[in-house]
């Protein structure tokens, strides 16, 4: 099961690129550079926005001229998270992706180790450890993300030193703050060895986010979904986190996975009828645009939101044929088994059929339930 909860604990992700050149043996650091600068953010716009053609054709003359640059290592890992993160229940791409992630760690470190301090390089260090680190705790491999995450803050921690007034430095300096402070709070075997962790304030990460998603040149839009995403599941700040997913939508229309976390914040405050209206939004999108990645696996998830709502409002029957769509896709999808909505619409459509007095039918979707490796997921809702 994958946990809404989970924390990204030690994710320091500062999405941020630069170019090199050869100049009396020495390496040029282009992150200063104002061209370069500007068509970064240009391109992890596109990628965000699941344009990565968009994104390729924006960085291929930089490509050029210095292919030999960690930073293309990196930039292949962060296509690939994109590809895990839209559908955490398929795990057929992670050692794909940890692959990438630990080419570009090496990269960077080869240029390190000719350079210490090189600035590109322990950014790169930091991003790819700090990406690897997020999904080993997707995968609920708390150890490993540990260890993976402690060589990404020691990497930022350098670059902190060297680059002070590097805006990006609000995103990482912000989620250490917050996580350091909450960690201790919300999970008290953690109090033993708050030691470990540096000194927190969730206030003050919070503002430093903020900042962040305000200010950063490469680190805003994942600065923006981890406010929210504090918002919505620490702080219960349901308006707030709801503003920042509709940013994000609003920035980014073709990405699934962020209309999928701003319909399910609509859910949680009860706009019922707010969230079938952005579901539709949504799977028109989607119908207009057929070219665009993760159509199924949204699809499959706001149907669920969609059964929901309209279950909350009476409407049993509509309630039903969502569900009924979101178990279909479900079949089509990978590790059906351990789908969480593939398990909760079989619920649902179980319930709506007994409320319409349709015993035969819930008792099908019942076992469907009952079938599934995650059926305790019922007890949740």
């Amino acid at each position: 099961m994958v946990s809404k909860y989970k924390p990204y604990l030690f994710l320091l992700v500062l999405l941020f690129a630069g170019g090199i050149q050869t100049l009396s043996g020495q390496t040029i650091v282009l992150t200063n550079d104002p061209y370069f600068r500007e068509t970064a953010r240009s391109a992890i716009d596109s990628l965000y926005n699941r344009n990565n053609g968009g994104a390729e054709k924006l960085l291929e003359p930089w490509k050029k001229e210095f292919p030999g640059h960690p930073v293309w290592a990196l930039w292949e890992g962060m296509e690939l998270w994109w590809e895990v993160l839209d559908d955490l229940f398929d795990t057929s791409k992670d050692e794909e992706f940890f692959h990438a992630m630990r080419k570009a760690d090496y990269e960077a470190g080869q240029l390190l180790r000719n350079e210490p301090d090189h600035p590109d390089a322990l950014v790169i260090r930091t991003v790819a450890n700090g990406y690897e680190a997020r999904h080993h705790s997707n995968r609920e491999e708390w150890l490993t993300s540990m260890n993976i995450g402690r060589r990404a803050y020691q990497s930022h921690q350098r670059l902190v030193e060297i680059n002070p007034d590097l805006p990006d430095n609000y995103f990482a300096e912000g989620l250490k703050l917050y996580y350091s402070a909450y960690l201790p709070e919300a999970y008290p075997v953690v109090r033993a060895v708050s030691w470990f962790l540096p000194e927190g304030d969730k206030e003050e990460g919070l503002k430093n986010l903020e900042l962040a998603a305000e200010k950063a040149i490469f680190a805003g839009p994942e600065a923006k979904y981890f406010s929210g995403n504090i918002l919505l599941n620490y702080e219960e700040e349901y308006q707030l986190a709801k503003l920042h997913f509709q940013d994000l939508v609003d920035k980014y229309p073709n990405n699934g996975y962020y209309r999928r976390l701003y319909i399910r914040t609509l859910f949680q405050l009860n706009e019922y009828s707010e969230t079938i209206t952005a579901s539709e939004n949504a799977l028109s999108h989607w119908e207009q645009n057929p070219e665009l990645p993760g159509k199924e696996v949204m699809e499959e998830e706001v149907y669920y939101w969609m059964g929901r709502s309209n279950y909350h409002q009476g409407q049993l029957f509509d309630a039903k044929d969502a569900f009924i769509q979101s178990i279909e896709l479900g079949l089509t999808l990978p590790n059906t088994k351990n789908r969480r909505f593939h398990t909760l619409s079989a619920f649902y459509a179980g319930r709506s059929s007994e409320n319409l007095n349709d015993t035969e039918e819930a008792k099908k979707y019942y076992e469907i339930t009952l079938a599934q490796n995650e059926s305790e997921d019922v007890k949740e809702v």
